[in-house]
């Protein structure tokens, strides 16, 4: 055999090798690409299920906050204090140092207090549009597939092995909101939420000290402004 036929042989080998991996590669590719899509949606609604289960059936829940803003040409903003949730639509936030600022929602009814200001705001909830609001899904919701229209699993960096994170997309157009990100530990317990705005603003609170079915007195959730206070309306 000569040298160029050697050649021709060898390049058609090398060819039929390739084509053969082409097609291998392309066979795996698509058999085990709905195979891992299959999984991963698996795993989303078990992990949804368990959240579901979890918060679904809590009356009421206390926690240690600490919050951080941040968006657009604003300097972020870290703050602390306590939360609580309690069913049905009642929360109220208390900020760090006391007196500090309250923030309450009770049903329709929303007050926010800035001592230092000496001025009380008192509005309706559909007049507000507030990063603190989508916490009151969190309890009694036992479908929340009804209330995102996509939720689906998305990769953390430097998150632990026993955390994952849930990127929620809102069905119904929620005054301020785009998405909301839950990290959440094997357990289905929710240690961080980050909240985004229309604007690109985030919201992110990282949960402490939780203390489950917590009731706290119906006071918790009322607000009388005190003497000398000016009352905003809105």
């Amino acid at each position: 055999m000569t040298r160029r036929v050697k050649r021709v042989a060898v390049t058609i080998v090398l060819l039929t090798l390739y084509g053969l991996a082409g097609i291998c590669f392309h066979l795996f590719t698509v058999s085990a690409t709905p195979s891992l899509r299959a999984q991963t949606q698996g795993e989303v609604g078990e992990l949804i299920k368990r959240i579901e289960t979890r918060y679904g059936r809590m009356r009421g829940l206390a926690a240690d906050f600490e919050q951080t803003y941040s968006g657009p040409g604003v300097r972020a903003r870290r703050e602390s204090g306590r939360l609580f949730l309690e069913r049905p639509r009642r929360m109220r936030w208390e900020y760090d140092p006391k007196p500090g600022k309250l923030f309450i929602v009770n049903g329709r009814e929303v007050w926010f207090y800035v001592p230092a200001d000496r001025e009380a705001t008192h509005a309706d909830a559909s007049q507000v549009s507030d990063a603190r609001f989508p916490f009151l899904f969190l309890l009694g919701n036992t479908n929340l597939r009804r209330v995102f229209r996509s939720i689906t699993l998305v990769e953390q960096q430097g998150a632990s092995s026993d955390t994952r994170t849930l990127r929620l997309v809102p069905r119904a157009d929620i005054p301020g909101l785009r998405e909301i990100y839950l990290e959440v530990l094997t357990d289905a317990t929710i240690s961080r939420i980050k909240i985004v705005d229309e604007a690109g603003a985030t919201s992110e609170v990282s949960l402490t000290n939780v203390r489950e079915n917590f009731i706290a007195p119906p006071e918790a959730f009322q607000f009388r402004p005190p003497p000398g206070v000016a009352l905003r309306r809105l």
